[in-house]
């Protein structure tokens, strides 16, 4: 009996032991939990202002663009029939917009946070599975957009070989176009084949481009209406 006493004892005692090791187990796993979901939330936060900061670049950046694109597909839409009616003014006005091209910005959006989660392997922080993918897809599309922005069209480096300047230079009064500049450029537009695909290059990577900026857009916006 007494020995039946002492191993109820050491097994209550056991019992009490294992109970107190599975509270704090428990006690643990809550509260890293409860850490993560603040740190979560944290970086949530940050994301939100980040995304929202960049979308506001966008759309400014987009309404730059716009005048470069309205000029770029002014001149090449319908091409050789604006080529043959248009006047010499009209061409070389709009050549000189539209070819304002490959001087973007080196960055759209803000990545400080999002780049600090993936260079530090922690973006699965983010629970939330369709967040997650929704950005990095919104930070690769900004990647590519900012890319395609700096290209220069051989267009312009065309225009530099027959002008001397280039056409952002000529834009913003860095530079002027001589009489003689004016003639080698109406020439071009109006006999030369190769600067014609030039152009119609041109024309494609403009409307391009424009369909990036819209998807970017597109994409900080849902991200902001799942963030909230």
């Amino acid at each position: 009996m007494k020995r039946n006493g002492q191993l109820k004892r050491a097994l209550a005692e056991l019992g009490i032991v294992v109970l107190g090791v599975m509270i704090a187990l428990a006690a643990d796993s809550w509260r890293e939990g409860w850490l993560e979901s603040r740190v979560e939330a944290s970086y949530l936060e940050r994301l939100r202002v980040d995304v929202s900061a960049g979308l506001s670049v966008l759309e400014n950046e987009r309404e730059t663009y716009k005048s470069v694109a309205k000029s770029a597909l002014a001149l090449t839409d319908g091409l050789e029939e604006i080529i043959q009616s248009a006047d010499d003014n009209y061409l070389v006005t709009n050549l000189i917009e539209a070819t304002q091209m490959g001087f973007g910005r080196n960055e759209m959006a803000s990545d400080v946070t999002y780049r600090e989660l993936v260079e530090s392997a922690r973006l699965s922080l983010i629970q939330d599975h369709v967040i997650r993918e929704k950005l990095v897809a919104y930070y690769r599309t900004n990647e590519l957009l900012v890319q395609d922005l700096i290209i220069l069209p051989s267009v312009n480096d065309t225009f530099g070989e027959l002008t001397g300047h280039y056409p952002i230079e000529i834009a913003n009064s860095r530079a002027t176009l001589t009489a003689h500049d004016r003639a080698r450029l109406l020439v071009a537009i109006r006999e030369d084949p190769e600067f014609t695909t030039q152009l119609r290059l041109l024309h494609a990577q403009v409307s391009f481009n424009d369909r990036q900026f819209a998807d970017l857009i597109d994409r900080a916006q849902d991200l902001l209406s799942l963030m909230k």
